[in-house]
């Protein structure tokens, strides 16, 4: 079943977030990478993104699959709740609860909003009419330009197709289990699901944007917050039997194992050359 794809990128000054530092030169370029893909896309973004990512799919002739809605302002999604996030993350002891401070989900309040909103985004294109049917999340920066593995560019010409079960198809990183408290998950900032990927039927969708709702109003109400991967989590512990949790080893296998077998993984040796190269 070919899968519509949806994706976003709204500037947040990630260039400016120490030890995590990517301009939007290079999520654009990582957005390239990956951009001839087939399917009918469905890019969200800021007018100032607009063109150059047509250009871009319009190189691979792919303009007429293509649709880019202009977001004047992303927290217009919800801004109720991005004004909560920030409440529960303007704090001192909220940052300190964290295990590690720098990483932009212990203190950006739109870093963790922007995570968020995939869902939204994905409700919004179908109560529009430009999806139907099985739809993909890919993030916009996915592979990240072939530095998480997937290293010919070229293969990505094609239609991804993959007869997913018509659930919320969730991608792991490690088991998930059913006791460890949320509040401990947050603290520790470990990760159980990949939010790179996410596939779903489009009434599911809808489903999985009032659970994922409901999971950050929670996190916020008791001064805590995350980014999308512990919300995943919460969405799936509370309403179990809609998803469908996909074990896999790697960031990209969402991709790779479920219809992208053809893509070409780097290779152990090449890993320890490049590391060897950066030293």
């Amino acid at each position: 079943m070919e899968l519509t794809i949806v994706t976003a990128y709204f500037d947040i000054g990630r260039e400016s977030f120490k030890g995590y530092e990517r301009g939007n030169s290079k999520y654009i370029n990582y957005f390239r990478f990956w951009a001839r893909m087939k399917n009918n896309l469905i890019v969200y973004t800021s007018l100032e993104f607009k063109n150059e990512i047509e250009e871009i799919r319009k190189s691979f002739g792919l303009l007429n699959k293509t649709k880019v809605v202009v977001i004047d302002d992303y927290k217009n999604f919800d801004k109720l709740l991005y004004e909560k996030i920030k409440n529960a993350m303007d704090n001192e002891i909220a940052l300190n609860f964290h295990n590690d401070v720098k990483r932009p989900e212990s203190w950006n309040a739109d870093y963790n909003f922007i995570m968020l909103l995939k869902s939204y985004c994905i409700v919004d294109a179908i109560m529009k009419g430009y999806a139907e049917g099985m739809i993909a999340w890919l993030d916009f920066g996915f592979n990240h330009g072939g530095s998480d593995g997937l290293i010919n560019e070229k293969e990505f010409d094609f239609v991804w197709n993959y007869d997913f079960e018509e659930k919320i198809n969730l991608f792991s990183y490690q088991k998930l289990d059913n006791y460890r408290p949320i509040f401990d998950i947050v603290r520790s900032m470990d990760v159980y699901i990949r939010g790179n990927i996410i596939v779903a039927p489009d009434y599911l969708w809808k489903e999985f944007n009032i659970l994922s709702k409901k999971a950050m109003k929670s996190l916020v109400d008791c001064g805590l917050c995350d980014d999308d991967q512990t919300i995943c989590l919460m969405a799936y512990r509370e309403k179990k039997e809609i998803f469908k949790i996909n074990n896999v080893k790697k960031w990209y296998d969402g991709l790779k194992c479920f219809g992208g077998e053809h893509l070409t993984v780097r290779t152990l040796k090449e890993k320890i050359n490049i590391k060897m190269k950066r030293k």
